[in-house]
């Protein structure tokens, strides 16, 4: 059965360009920690999961559809990257990187349109039909996606954490499907959503397990002023699930086009960034 590995690449760039403690630079000057931690993260996640096809997915900056129905979507994410100097601009780093990932045959994509999310979840869902599908991202959106044959992997080397269908249970006692509900009401402070004023996590967790029992708003179980709260904000909720919910988009790829050479990826880190020219 085939393993396909999808990784968030907007998401992993900026862990590695911050993550690093210092900049590093190659021959020429150039800025190039982000690329080293980047690809270093793919070669062992392809390894530790033993994948069999591999994509990275970028995002080509298409929250415009999002921005329309909810102007402060993101808003709080006002990097003014033109103003920066090089070394402090992740995306700089991309090139080495995409010239790495073409050594190695790894595919990568740009979303167009949409945002990226959209295309790793519309890749997983073509993916979940023919194997196991990883997605490799910190961001929690994804959890609505983990399923029988999607999981999401949080790496972080040996503190590396594997949300499957029991993980997710485990900690929130509800169906991986209604985790953009349960975000709907809490919020997301990442992407600028505000929520439903007086339901943090223990209350919303709370009324999601009693709604998944009834599937229903009514004839819950429930204290009543928890009631009142969704009942007044249902239109809230209703916009946040559909900013969270990911939309359906046609992504482009084959498939079957998604192997990558094993060959290569097991040369090694520092090999394959040489043979990318990314130390010239």
């Amino acid at each position: 059965m085939d393993r396909l590995l999808v990784i968030d690449g907007n998401n992993l760039l900026f862990q590695m360009f911050y993550g690093m403690p210092a900049p590093i630079y190659n021959k020429r000057g150039r800025p190039i920690h982000g690329t080293i931690g980047f690809i270093s993260f793919v070669i062992k996640e392809i390894k530790l999961l033993k994948a069999t096809k591999a994509i990275v997915v970028f995002d080509g900056d298409g929250a415009k559809e999002r921005i329309e129905e909810y102007p402060e979507y993101k808003a709080n994410r006002g990097n003014d990257w033109e103003n920066l100097p090089p070394e402090e601009v992740p995306f700089t780093q991309e090139e080495d990187i995409k010239n790495a990932l073409d050594y190695m045959d790894i595919k990568y994509i740009y979303s167009e349109g949409t945002e990226a999310d959209d295309f790793i979840a519309s890749i997983a869902k073509i993916g979940e039909e023919r194997g196991d599908v990883v997605i490799s991202s910190f961001d929690s959106d994804f959890f609505q996606l983990i399923s029988d044959r999607v999981s999401v992997l949080r790496y972080r080397g040996k503190a590396s954490v594997m949300w499957n269908k029991n993980k997710f249970y485990e900690e929130f006692g509800f169906s991986p499907s209604l985790y953009s509900l349960y975000k709907a009401i809490t919020g997301d402070s990442a992407d600028n959503i505000k929520g439903v004023g007086g339901m943090g996590k223990k209350r919303t967790s709370l009324f999601v397990r009693e709604y998944e029992k009834t599937g229903s708003f009514d004839d819950l179980s429930l204290p009543q002023s928890i009631k009142n709260r969704i009942s007044d904000s249902e239109s809230v909720i209703k916009r946040n699930k559909s900013l969270i919910e990911f939309k359906s988009v046609e992504v482009g790829i084959d498939y079957e086009n998604l192997c990558f050479s094993l060959e290569r990826v097991e040369e090694g880190n520092s090999k394959v960034l040489e043979k990318a020219d990314v130390f010239s």
